[in-house]
């Protein structure tokens, strides 16, 4: 059945479901999906019943639902799976890992996200290779493996910086910045940081930037004397706005 064969009621659903999520509306995002799957299923419309499955498991996941958002995840990939469509799939195996992530599965959620990079970095897909790189640092520093962890956020940043993706290195920066602070790297730390808050400048998400001053601040407060006076040169060489605190404090 093509698009236009399927009830018009069954699309606008879905599209006010959409709505609604990017309104955080997440109770009525559930409601106009749930709509428009009934009509998905009765026609036998698999494909279009899996997005709304993926669609559902989202909605769950803001919700932090992560039991829920599991089950809809998996209920789209298993038709996506019968139906042979790796890009879908891919998608569902990335999200299925962030749900066993923060479900603290940290060995599950490895295994998801190693299945989606397989068919990413197959089909040359660098964008979402380069986010589910980013996850398997995640999962590797929360399982304490620092060295791995580095690694796989080195390989997401070379993907964001080569295809020019300030806000997206912006993450991996931060993220690598609160790596060398636990591997008692406090300039290292504070360079990565310094290189986080200038792309989100860049790219004018002043709040994003702002609780990454807050990082690099907290970092500040707890160094010695000698370190604080490395840090303000940090900040100065990379042409940021004057110091956000007093030195030497």
């Amino acid at each position: 059945m093509c698009p236009g064969e399927l009830p018009g009621a069954a699309i606008t659903y879905h599209e006010l479901g959409i709505i609604a999520g990017e309104q955080r509306d997440f109770a009525a995002a559930r409601e106009w999906y749930l709509k428009s799957l009934a009509i998905y299923e009765k026609q036998g419309t698999g494909s279009y019943a899996a997005n709304t499955h993926h669609q559902l498991g989202m909605i769950a996941e803001d919700q932090r639902d992560f039991a829920a958002a599991r089950e809809w995840y998996l209920k789209s990939l298993a038709i996506w799976e019968n139906q042979r469509d790796p890009h879908h799939a891919a998608a569902a195996y990335h999200q299925l890992g962030i749900v066993s992530s923060e479900l603290h599965d940290f060995s599950t959620a490895r295994e998801w996200y190693l299945k989606s990079l397989a068919i990413t970095e197959k089909q040359g897909d660098l964008h979402h290779a380069a986010a589910t790189y980013h996850q398997l640092g995640i999962v590797a520093q929360k399982q304490q493996d620092l060295t791995s962890a580095r690694e796989w956020y080195l390989k997401s940043l070379a993907i964001e910086e080569k295809q020019g993706n300030p806000h997206g290195a912006a993450g991996t920066y931060a993220s690598l910045g609160i790596l060398a602070e636990i591997q008692r790297s406090l300039e290292d730390s504070g360079r990565w940081l310094v290189r986080s808050i200038a792309a989100l400048l860049q790219t004018h998400d002043r709040r994003e930037a702002d609780g990454q001053i807050q990082n690099f601040l907290g970092f500040y407060r707890r160094a010695s004397r000698a370190d604080k006076q490395k840090l303000e040169a940090i900040w100065r060489d990379a042409g940021l706005p004057p110091f956000p605190t007093e030195p030497n404090q």
